[in-house]
C-alpha cells in the first residue's frame, strides 16, 4: 500500500525486527509520537507526518503499514429517557429483574441464576468508553480494575467538560452485565467481577481508535479477565482501503489480536455491527474465527433490522449468536439514578457476555471455543434456524446435550423390525444441581414436532423400550427431551423417519387382480415385526369373510403361530376375502384384509348366475398398480351374454360382451374374468379401463355395470376417479 497514509498508523515487525534494538532505535529516531506497542501482533502504532510512510517500509524488519482502523463518528445506537429511580416497571416472571426480565428470560438466565450462578469469581472486562461508577444499579458491584487507554491513566470517569451523555454508552453495557438493582435492574451476571478499560477517544462519543482496542485487550488478558465483552466494531476503515474480503479472520488487527486473546484462554464477545440488514455488513473483529459475533433481536425473537451480517471474507456465516438488543432497560450516563433503553448489537452481546459468565461458573475448565459451542448447541433445535438465542439455563446443565443412539431395530429404508423398539441415548454431562433428569422419547409426524403423537418416559437411566407399540403404517420422527428437576430442558435434534409398516403382512392369496385355487382348506401364512414384552406378544385373528357384503364365512381367534390351516372347508365359486387382526392384549389392533378377492372352484356349474363387484372400486388404484377393474361373473347354465357399461343416466359408455361389432356372445356354465381378464378373445373383456366405445376416456364419476344372461338381469354401481 504505497503512497501517504492519513491519521496514525500500525507498523508490523518481523520476529527478527521485534528483536532488533537498532530498529527500535531507527523508529525512535523518527518524528513520530508512539501510541501502543502490541507484542501479539509484534506492532507498534504512531501518530506519524504521512509523508514519512515510505519511510517507515523501507526499515530492515518492518513487514507492513497500514492505518489504525477507526470506529467513525456516528449516532449511539440508544434511545435515552430519564426514569425516576425505583420507578414502577412492566411486571414479569421475576420483578427482580425489572424491565429486562422478558430478555433475560428469552435467554434462560433466570433459571440459571436459581442454580445459584451469578457469574461470581469470574472476570468480565468491558472495552468501552467513561463509565460512571457511582450509578445506583451499580454501587454493590465496583469494577475490579480500570484503565484508561486514552488518557493513559487508572480512571474511566467523564471528565466534568463531557457532555452529561459521555458515559451513557459504557454505563449501559456494564449494567446489563452486572447491574443490581432489585425490582429496577439486574443484569446477566450480577455476581461478575467487572474490569474497565476505556478505548474510545476524547470528545465525540462513539469513535475510537482500533490500536487502544488491541492494547485494552492485551492489558484485560493479564488481569486474568475470562471473557471480554467489546462495546466496538471496526468496519469504516479510513482511508485504509480493507473490503469486506480482508474481514476473513486472518487481516484485520483487532480480529487477529482477539484471535489470540483466545488461544489465551479469553473469549472475546464483539458485536456484528449496527449496519444491517443487508448480507457482509458485518465489522471487526466479529469476523474472528475464535470470536462470539452477537447479533440482536427483538422481543419476538427475529433478529432487528440494524443487525449486521456475515459472511464473512472467506464464506463463514456470522453472527454465531443473537440475543436480545431492543428496547432493553439499562442504567445512563446522564446521572446515578436515570436509565434508559437502548438498542444494538453490543448491548445484546453484554447479555451474552454475561452469559457466558455464568458458564464459565459453572464449568471453570471450558475453554473459549468450548463455551461459544456450547451455547450455540443450546438454541432451539426445532426452529431450523442455523444461529439462534441460546438457553443459558440449558447450556449449563447439559453443556454436551442429549446424544441420541442410532436405533438397532431399523431395517432397510428405516422400516422398523420390532414394533416397540428400544430408544438409547447418553448425556455426557449433567450439572450435579440438576439431578434427577427425566428422560422423554417423543415421536411426531414432522420433524418441527408440532404435535407430539407419543411420549413415554424414564427417571435415572439412559435406554427405554416402548411400553405400547407404534401405530401402523405411519411415518415417525423421534427425539429425547431431558428436563432437569428444576424444569430446565434439552433435546436432541429431531431423529428419522421411522417406517412403521402395517403389524400383518398377509403372504398367500394376496394378489390386487384376484386369485384361484382348488384347495377348499388353504393354509393361510402371515408374517408380523417383532414385538417383544411388555407391549407383545402379539396375537391373531384370522376371518374369512364375503367380497359380497363383508360377511364373516368363518373365524379363527386368539391365534398365536403366523400360519393356520382352515379345519373346515370354504364354499366353492364365491369371491372371499380373508384378513388378519394383530392386537396386543391391552386391546391395540391393525387389521389387514388381503388386496383382492379368491375364489375355491370346484370344476363343477355355479348355483347361480351372479354379477361380482368389480375391484378395485373406485378405479385406477395406482398404489396397487391396476389402472383397470376386473369384473366377475358366474353362469349357472349356458347363456347369451351381455355385459355392458352405461353413465348414470342410461346411457351406453361401453360394450365389453360382445364388444362393439361383434356377433352374440354364448358362453358355456362356468365361472368369468378370473384368470385373464381379457378373455383372450377380442370380442369378450372381463375388465374396463375407463374408455368408451371409441376410445376415449370418460369423465370421473358413478357408472354402471349390467350383466344380462339367461333371463338374469344384474347391475353393479362402480366409479371411475383420476
Amino acid at each position: 500500500m504505497p503512497g501517504e497514509i492519513p491519521g496514525p498508523v500500525w507498523v508490523f515487525l518481523s520476529q527478527e525486527g521485534w528483536e532488533d534494538r537498532r530498529l527500535w532505535e531507527a523508529l525512535g529516531g523518527l518524528p513520530a509520537k508512539p501510541r501502543v506497542v502490541s507484542e501479539w501482533l509484534r506492532a507498534v502504532s504512531l501518530d506519524v507526518d504521512p509523508g514519512l510512510v515510505d519511510r517507515l517500509r523501507n526499515l530492515t524488519g518492518v513487514v507492513d503499514v497500514r492505518p489504525v482502523g477507526r470506529l467513525p463518528a456516528v449516532q449511539l445506537g440508544t434511545v435515552s429517557f430519564p426514569v425516576p429511580p425505583r420507578a414502577p416497571v412492566r411486571q414479569a416472571a421475576d420483578s427482580i429483574y425489572g424491565d429486562l426480565a422478558s430478555a433475560l428470560e428469552q435467554l434462560g438466565i433466570p433459571e440459571a441464576h436459581a442454580l445459584g450462578l451469578t457469574g461470581a469469581g469470574v472476570r468480565i472486562g468491558i472495552l468501552d468508553g467513561t463509565f460512571l461508577e457511582s450509578h445506583s444499579a451499580l454501587r454493590l458491584q465496583p469494577p475490579l480494575a480500570v484503565r484508561d487507554l486514552v488518557d493513559m491513566d487508572a480512571s474511566v470517569l467523564p471528565d466534568p467538560t463531557d457532555p452529561p451523555e459521555a458515559a451513557s454508552h459504557g454505563t449501559a453495557l456494564w449494567s446489563l452485565l452486572s447491574a443490581d438493582l432489585p425490582g429496577v435492574l439486574r443484569g446477566s451476571a450480577p455476581g461478575g467481577e467487572i474490569v474497565l478499560a476505556r478505548v474510545r477517544s476524547p470528545g465525540d462519543l462513539t469513535t475510537a481508535d482500533e490500536d487502544r482496542w488491541v492494547a485494552g485487550l492485551e492489558w484485560l488478558e493479564s488481569q486474568g479477565v475470562r471473557i471480554v465483552l467489546s462495546g466496538v466494531s471496526f468496519r469504516d476503515f479510513a482511508g485504509s482501503g480493507y473490503t469486506i474480503d480482508d474481514l476473513d479472520g486472518e487481516t484485520a488487527p483487532a480480529t487477529r489480536a482477539a484471535d489470540q486473546a483466545g488461544s489465551r484462554g479469553v473469549l472475546v464477545v464483539a458485536p456484528v455491527g449496527n449496519g444491517g440488514p443487508e448480507l457482509q455488513t458485518l465489522g471487526s473483529p466479529s469476523d474472528g474465527d475464535s470470536v462470539m459475533a452477537s447479533g440482536a433481536v427483538d422481543a419476538n425473537g427475529i433478529p432487528a433490522a440494524f443487525s449486521a451480517l456475515g459472511p464473512t471474507g472467506d464464506g463463514r456465516d456470522k453472527p454465531d449468536l443473537y440475543a436480545p438488543g431492543t428496547g432493553l432497560q439499562a442504567a445512563s450516563g446522564i446521572g446515578t439514578e436515570a436509565f434508559e433503553r437502548v438498542d444494538g448489537t453490543e448491548f445484546a452481546g453484554a447479555l451474552l457476555a454475561g452469559a457466558a459468565s455464568l458458564l464459565v461458573e459453572a464449568h471453570p475448565d471450558r475453554g473459549p471455543m468450548e463455551l461459544l459451542e456450547i451455547l450455540q448447541a443450546s438454541t432451539p433445535a426445532d426452529t431450523g434456524a442455523v444461529v439462534g438465542v441460546p438457553n443459558v439455563a440449558s447450556a449449563i446443565l447439559f453443556p454436551e446435550g442429549v446424544v441420541p443412539f442410532p436405533l438397532e431395530e431399523v431395517g432397510e429404508g428405516g422400516q422398523v423390525t420390532n414394533l416397540a423398539p428400544q430408544f438409547r441415548w447418553t448425556v455426557p454431562t449433567i450439572y450435579p444441581q440438576g439431578l434427577p433428569v427425566t428422560f422423554h422419547i417423543e415421536l411426531a409426524e414432522d420433524s418441527l414436532f408440532r404435535t407430539i403423537s407419543r411420549s413415554d418416559s424414564v427417571v435415572g437411566t439412559f435406554a427405554r423400550r416402548l411400553s405400547a407399540p407404534l401405530a401402523p403404517r405411519t411415518r415417525l420422527f423421534w427425539r429425547v427431551r431431558a428436563t432437569s428437576v428444576q424444569g430446565v430442558a434439552r433435546s436432541t435434534e429431531a431423529q428419522g423417519p421411522l417406517l412403521v409398516p402395517s403389524w400383518v403382512n398377509l403372504e398367500v392369496l394376496n394378489e390386487p387382480g384376484g386369485s384361484e385355487l382348488r384347495d377348499p382348506q388353504p393354509l393361510f401364512r402371515w408374517t408380523s415385526p417383532l414385538l417383544l414384552p411388555p407391549a407383545g406378544p402379539l396375537v391373531f385373528d384370522l376371518q374369512v369373510v364375503s367380497d359380497r357384503d363383508t360377511e364373516i364365512v368363518q373365524s379363527y381367534p386368539d391365534l398365536e403361530d403366523q400360519e393356520f390351516r382352515i379345519p373346515s372347508p370354504l364354499p366353492f365359486n364365491v369371491p372371499l376375502r380373508w384378513r388378519v387382526i394383530a392386537r396386543t392384549r391391552e386391546g391395540a389392533a391393525d387389521t389387514v384384509t388381503s388386496a383382492g378377492p379368491f375364489v375355491v372352484t370346484s370344476g363343477a356349474a355355479p348355483p347361480a348366475t351372479i354379477l361380482y363387484q368389480n375391484f378395485p372400486n373406485p378405479f385406477p388404484n395406482r398404489e396397487l398398480g391396476l389402472e383397470e377393474t376386473r369384473i366377475w361373473f358366474d353362469l349357472a347354465r349356458a347363456s347369451f351374454v351381455e355385459l355392458a357399461v352405461y353413465d348414470i343416466r342410461g346411457r351406453l359408455v361401453r360394450r365389453l360382451i360382445p364388444a362393439r361389432g361383434c356377433p352374440a356372445v354364448e358362453l358355456s356354465p362356468g365361472i368369468y374374468g378370473r384368470d385373464d381378464p381379457g378373455g383372450g378373445d377380442p370380442c369378450q373383456s372381463f375388465s374396463w379401463d375407463g374408455r368408451d366405445d371409441r376410445d376415449r376416456e370418460v369423465s370421473p364419476g358413478v357408472y354402471l355395470l349390467r350383466l344380462r344372461a339367461g333371463g338374469v338381469e344384474s347391475v353393479r354401481r362402480m366409479v371411475f376417479w383420476k
